[in-house]
Formats: structure tokens, sequence, C-alpha cells
């Protein structure tokens, strides 16, 4: 007797096959965005993103002694631009910055992502920035105010 030919595939299995791919792509699309903001910066743009009225002031003596303590958290930092240190095109400009707070003021250096580049930063230029200390302690601009 003949086999009879086998009916394919029944629909639990499309379905199951189905939610897989959804589950799959939805967990890639996270993940994306997950590193693709941590690269970017957060994705804050031009003087918009995190208020500087939300973040806790910057700590300088902190700071100064040991930055690498304050690692993946965000401050407001205020103070003025004292000379652009250095420029790449894919990474932004590192100022130097001459940050105060209620008991003191040092030089400081922030990365300033390159897309802040509709942003005219001057020597002597007064700024309100929120900043992330990146994993090797430096500062790294999520939003500036003039």
């Amino acid at each position: 007797m003949p086999r009879r030919a086998s009916s394919g595939a029944n629909v639990g299995q499309i379905a199951g096959i189905a939610v897989a791919i959804v589950g799959f792509l939805l967990i890639a699309a996270l993940l994306f965005k997950l590193i693709a903001g941590d690269m970017l910066g957060g994705g804050s743009g031009g003087g918009s993103g995190k208020s500087s009225s939300n973040a806790a002031t910057l700590n300088l003596m902190t700071y100064r002694d040991n930055g690498n303590s304050l690692r993946g958290n965000v401050y407001k930092v205020d103070g003025k631009v004292e000379e652009t240190l250095r420029w790449t095109a894919d990474r932004g400009r590192l100022i130097s910055f001459e940050a105060n707070d209620s008991t003191i003021t040092i030089p400081v250096p922030v990365l300033v992502p390159e897309e802040f580049s509709n942003i005219n930063i001057e020597r002597g230029s007064q700024l309100v920035m929120v900043v992330r200390v990146d994993r090797d302690g430096t500062l790294v601009a999520e939003a500036i105010d003039e």
C-alpha cells in the first residue's frame, strides 16, 4: 500500500514560527536602540533633550579627587569655556571648561559631541551643560543651554 503524502505544516507550527520571528525582531530593535543610544550619547540634540533643572549639580571636589566614582551619572555643570583643546569631525570637540559650584572653580575637560555642532562654543562663553560621566571619567555633554 503506497504511503500517503503528508499534509504539510499545520496552523500551530506556522503561528509558532510567526511569533518567534516577531519576538526576535522586537528584541533586536530594543538591543539596537540601547546600543546605538549609548554610542551616540543618548540621542539628544542641540540644546534640547535632558533638562538642566532635573540633573543634580556636579560636586567638583569629588570629581577632581576621583572622577571614576561618578561614572555613568548625569550632572549639571555651570561655567565658561576656556578653550577648545581638540576637534575631530566624527567625535566632536574637547573643550576646557572652567566649571564652578558653590565652593570651587576648576577647569574640567568636556567632550561636546558632533550633534551640538550647530551651537557656537567660543572662548569665554557662559554655558550650563548637562553632562554624563563616561566610563573613563570624561564629562560628555548631553544638553547645552547658552
